[in-house]
């Protein structure tokens, strides 16, 4: 061997200890980005797939007498012992529960204001609902029609409550969700002689997919809203009122938008309404312990499967383009939804648009917590639309 020979040795030993390191960092990297990809998938089929399935039943009733029911306990959530009016739902009932009137370490006891359906028993399995009511309009004692309304991608039934004004209410559930979220606020408004048209949108049981079969946290399923208000006034109405929950909130938020004529829209009601989904998806993703770049490979994934910007349906970057009365129910201890941008909107809209109701029993629930409060505000920002 010689000399020359000799000193390349080290340097070759180096390269090829250099190659291999290289290649296992890569090999490290593509398996790293693979991970990251199959865990934004996942979490973005958790957020944009359509879910009907069944409910869940969690709590056995401990005992039902004197219009009272016995509920276990809810030690990780405390649903069971949360103040208001809530819906207690079974397998093949629904009734309404209230004030608690006893309790102790293992159980409380609550009213019974109301069974709607079914027969409440002891050991039936049941869970607290956020909706009061289950069933058709007939639960709160309204007359209504099964209509087809229009769209794009063919007709989606919808239920139509009569009254003498001419302004009609359009209600528009959140995601995942059905008509009957929309029933708690449709009572009040049948009470004050509005019309209500309780709609359902693209992926919604019984109404039309979407091509994609996918969710679009508001953008397109803003195209039916806007359909159901040709609906509304092609049969009578003057104008309208949005009313918009959870992502329906973020949808009827799009349809203003996109309307061409927004005097159409007399006010808007925004019911813990989702109109940031960046920073919503930063509270779910904190809540599953979820890793930040897990959350921004998601929220690029879901932007890339919807075809939609998270920019556009941040509606504080859109305040100025809402210049109609605003009513937002607010609750601060939301944890399915940011609320905090929802007041930052409120603040960005101009002066004396907006009002804020404030609530602390979790999402969707400014009604279950005083739902005398919610009627009052309800009617209060009605009576200053006239």
């Amino acid at each position: 061997m010689t000399a020359t020979a000799a000193s390349d040795a080290p340097v070759r030993k180096r390269r090829k200890w250099l190659r291999r390191t290289v290649i296992a960092v890569a090999a490290v990297l593509v398996l790293a980005l693979a991970g990251l990809a199959g865990a934004g998938w996942y979490f973005s089929n958790e957020l944009l797939r359509p879910d009907h399935s069944a409910d869940e039943y969690p709590f056995q009733v401990e005992a039902v007498a004197d219009g009272t029911v016995t509920l276990p306990r809810d030690e990780e959530d405390g649903e069971t012992e949360k103040p208001g009016t809530w819906g207690l739902s079974w397998e093949d009932g629904q009734a309404l529960i209230g004030d608690i009137v006893d309790e102790d370490d293992d159980s409380v006891t609550r009213t019974v204001e109301g069974v709607l359906s079914g027969d409440l028993a002891e050991g039936e399995m049941v869970r607290v609902d956020t909706y009061a009511y289950r069933g058709d309009p007939s639960v709160i004692g309204v007359d209504f029609e099964e209509v087809q309304v229009p769209t794009e991608l063919g007709d989606a039934p919808a239920w139509l409550m009569p009254a003498e004004n001419d302004t009609w209410v359009i209600g528009v559930h959140g995601r995942n969700a059905s008509r009957e979220e929309t029933l708690r606020s449709a009572e009040v408004y049948h009470a004050l002689g509005y019309p209500v048209l309780s709609i359902t949108y693209r992926n919604d049981e019984g109404a039309p997919a979407s091509e994609n079969g996918l969710l679009s946290l508001g953008e397109y399923e803003s195209a039916d809203v806007l359909s159901a208000i040709d609906y509304a006034l092609a049969n009578g109405a003057s104008d309208v009122i949005l009313h918009g929950i959870s992502m329906g909130g973020s949808t009827v938020a799009m349809a203003a938008r996109k309307i061409e004529d927004q005097s159409l829209i007399r006010g808007i009601v925004f019911d813990s309404p989702c109109l940031d989904w960046d920073s919503t998806l930063d509270l779910q993703a904190a809540n599953r312990n979820v890793i930040d770049p897990i959350t921004w490979a998601a929220k690029r994934i879901v932007e890339a499967r919807a075809d939609i910007s998270m920019q556009n349906l941040d509606q504080r970057n859109f305040a100025d383009e809402f210049g109609m009365p605003v009513l937002l129910f607010v609750d601060t201890a939301d944890k399915t939804v940011d609320h905090l941008p929802t007041l930052e909107f409120a603040e960005e809209l101009d002066p004396g648009l907006a009002t804020v109701v404030e609530s602390a029993s979790g999402h969707t629930a400014t009604w279950n917590e005083d739902p005398a409060r919610y009627a009052a505000e309800l009617e209060a920002y009605l009576a200053s639309l006239s």
